[in-house]
C-alpha cells in the first residue's frame, strides 16, 4: 500500500492524521481532501485564546494525555456501531487537535511516536487501525519539516460567514430534516425527547461549530451534550 504525498508542516500532517486510521480499517486508503484540509476548520475558540496568550507563544502539552485522548477518539471512529456513536467521536476531535496548534515543535515530533507504540501495544485496536497510522508515519509524518504555530484563520472565516449568512439562514432547517431523517427511529426520538424537555426548561438547542463540522447539541452539559448530532 502506497501513498504518495508531498509533505506539508509537521503540524498540518499531524492535525490530518487523526482520521487515517479510520480510512484503512474500512478499506479506503486513497485519504480525503477535505480531511487533509481539516487544519483549516473553525477552531474559533482557540483562536481566541491564541490571540489574548500572544501569537508567537509555544503552549506546553501533556504529552501522555494527549495520546491517550487521541487513542480513544482513533478506535472509536474506526469501531463505532452506528452515526450517532461516531458523531460523539467527531465532536471530540477539536480537544485533539488544538494543543498540537501551538506545542513545541520536539513536543510535536515526541507525540506521534508515542501514539503509534500506545495502539500497537493495545490488543483492542484492529491490525488495520495501527498498521494505517504506522503507514502514514512511514510515508508522511517522518518526512515533514518542522512547522511554525498554527494561526487559524478566524477573520477569513467570519467574513464568509457574513457573505453568506443571508443565503444560509433559510436553507437550515429544510437541510437539518434532510440529515436527521436518516437516523434511525428511536435515535430520533431520543432526540425529539430531549428537544422537547430542553424547550420546557427554556434551554436553547445548540448548533456548534468544532474542527470543519456543525453538531446540533441538545442538553447535558457543554462538552457532554445528551444529544450530539453532527449536521
Amino acid at each position: 500500500m502506497h501513498i504518495i504525498s508531498k509533505p506539508t508542516g509537521i503540524r498540518s500532517e499531524l492535525i490530518a492524521s487523526y482520521d487515517v486510521p479510520r480510512l484503512f480499517f474500512s478499506g479506503v486508503p486513497k485519504l480525503s481532501p477535505v480531511k487533509r484540509s481539516s487544519e483549516l476548520g473553525a477552531l474559533m475558540w482557540y483562536s481566541a485564546q491564541c490571540r489574548r496568550m500572544g501569537h508567537t507563544k509555544r503552549i506546553l502539552m501533556d504529552t501522555d494525555a494527549l495520546v491517550e485522548r487521541w487513542a480513544k477518539v482513533i478506535i472509536g471512529l474506526a469501531t463505532a456501531h452506528d452515526k450517532d456513536e461516531a458523531d460523539r467521536y467527531e465532536a471530540a476531535i477539536e480537544q485533539c487537535l488544538t494543543p498540537i496548534l501551538s506545542a513545541p515543535i520536539k513536543q510535536v515530533r515526541d507525540f506521534y511516536p508515542k501514539l503509534l507504540t500506545r495502539l500497537k501495544n493495545d490488543p483492542s485496536i484492529p491490525f488495520l487501525v495501527w498498521r494505517g497510522y504506522e503507514i502514514w508515519i512511514e510515508q508522511i509524518l517522518s518526512k515533514a519539516p518542522d512547522e511554525d504555530i498554527k494561526q487559524l484563520k478566524t477573520d477569513l472565516a467570519r467574513e464568509i460567514t457574513e457573505l453568506v449568512e443571508q443565503d444560509v439562514k433559510d436553507q437550515i432547517p429544510e437541510q437539518l430534516m434532510r440529515a436527521l431523517q436518516w437516523r434511525r427511529p428511536e435515535v430520533l426520538e431520543k432526540v425529539k425527547t430531549e428537544v422537547v424537555r430542553a424547550k420546557e426548561r427554556n434551554e436553547p438547542v445548540r448548533l456548534v461549530g468544532r474542527e470543519s463540522c456543525l453538531f446540533m447539541e441538545v442538553g447535558g452539559e457543554d462538552g457532554d451534550p445528551a444529544v450530539c448530532v453532527q449536521i
